[in-house]
């Protein structure tokens, strides 16, 4: 807890724990896997996918694709798909979900995460920023029903993220001493203030939770 990005990690997973994943799961964009064994508690299978360019280790990858084109998969392949902190890199995202909206059986889940104010990364593929009303028109006209859209942050635990990555530009040899109580200090305190930001307008990110018909 010590650590600048202590809080994302720990609201990630979180989010990761308490999703309903069901029989066959696609995992698109899914890097080095980090909530594989979450979804293999409750899930029958886990297929990973990510394309062969990625920045992450690949050890994990099942099936090597680029997710911005048309999957190699057979129409109404999973019963869920899920992708954590991924659409924003994709130049096509509309693309990515109609292809999402195939590739799962009728009934199944698309579980999807993705920043909002967050600072640029992995660039020059970081391409979209999205509000909950951009989230909902792409999910509509992907075909998507039962839209389901939460802010994962109040504007207190956003801001001391963003707080936490700037300052971590300068938390170098002794000192990052001086920095780790008041990251600390920071990551303790702003979930207990968020609890009075009851509609926030400001989140570090969003779940999005949809069906196809």
């Amino acid at each position: 807890m010590f650590k600048f990005n202590y809080l994302i990690h720990k609201i990630n997973k979180e989010i990761a724990n308490s999703l309903t994943y069901k029989g066959r799961v696609l995992d698109l964009g899914c890097g080095t896997s980090p909530y594989k064994k979450e979804i293999l508690k409750i899930a029958d299978e886990y297929i990973g996918v990510d394309w062969k360019n990625s920045l992450h280790d690949q050890t994990n990858v099942d099936v090597f694709a680029d997710i911005c084109k048309r999957l190699p998969f057979e129409d109404s392949h999973a019963d869920t798909v899920v992708s954590f902190q991924v659409m924003e890199h994709l130049p096509e995202p509309l693309l990515f979900l109609q292809e999402s909206f195939r590739i799962l059986k009728s009934g199944g889940a698309i579980f999807i995460t993705v920043p909002f104010m967050w600072h640029v990364h992995e660039e020059p593929h970081d391409y979209f920023r999205y509000t909950r009303y951009g989230l909902e028109y792409l999910f509509n006209k992907a075909g998507f029903v039962d839209i389901n859209i939460k802010e994962n942050t109040g504007f207190w635990q956003m801001w001391v993220l963003k707080f936490n990555y700037y300052t971590n530009r300068f938390a170098f040899g002794p000192f990052k001493l001086l920095w780790m109580p008041v990251w600390w200090f920071g990551q303790m305190v702003s979930p207990l203030l968020d609890r009075f930001d009851v509609y926030p307008q400001e989140t570090a990110s969003y779940t999005v939770i949809a069906k196809k018909p």
